[in-house]
């Protein structure tokens, strides 16, 4: 998907459907997430694939000297030949995405044992908030609306080319 082809389904989405009960988590990742990560150049398919809803396994649930084995489920992992590259986590458009405690969830999956990636973001489909690990602020946040101005920084970042280099 070229970057003009993803700006034409940004501006063309009604945004008012972001204020509809019924437009939720599931219609964010489907309307707006799925176009922006194929628009930076990731796919089902591999090298730069898409990984959807992957169970990690919690490393350190016990009860008494039993582990319970208990999964966390990121939405998105961005994948770069075969390695986690980076996360992104889709919230309903009435979640925040910014000092919450979704930021603490996508955050616990960037550093899960298996995946180990730098960079992470939320989408609510609203706004857009990228984080690196190493900071407590977002590195990047815009309104989806005014996506076409922030799309080059948004590509130097998390383009599949730019993270192989980057890892």
């Amino acid at each position: 998907m070229t970057a003009e082809e993803l700006f034409k389904i940004i501006e063309n989405f009604d945004l008012s459907l972001l204020d509809n009960s019924e437009f939720q988590e599931d219609a964010v990742r489907e309307e707006i997430v799925n176009p922006i990560i194929k628009g930076l150049g990731y796919s089902s398919n591999k090298p730069n694939q898409i990984i959807r809803s992957r169970k990690l396994p919690h490393p350190w649930v016990y009860i008494g000297s039993k582990q319970k084995k208990i999964y966390i489920i990121p939405d998105f992992i961005l994948e770069v030949n075969g390695k986690p590259v980076w996360i992104l986590d889709a919230k309903s458009p009435s979640e925040a995405i910014i000092k919450s405690s979704n930021v603490e969830q996508a955050y616990s999956y960037a550093v899960h044992r298996d995946v180990r990636v730098n960079f992470f973001a939320l989408c609510n489909g609203r706004e857009f908030a990228l984080y690196d690990t190493r900071e407590a602020n977002p590195i990047l946040h815009f309104p989806i609306k005014e996506i076409s101005q922030y799309w080059k920084s948004l590509k130097k970042i998390l383009s599949p080319e730019n993270m192989v280099s980057d890892k």
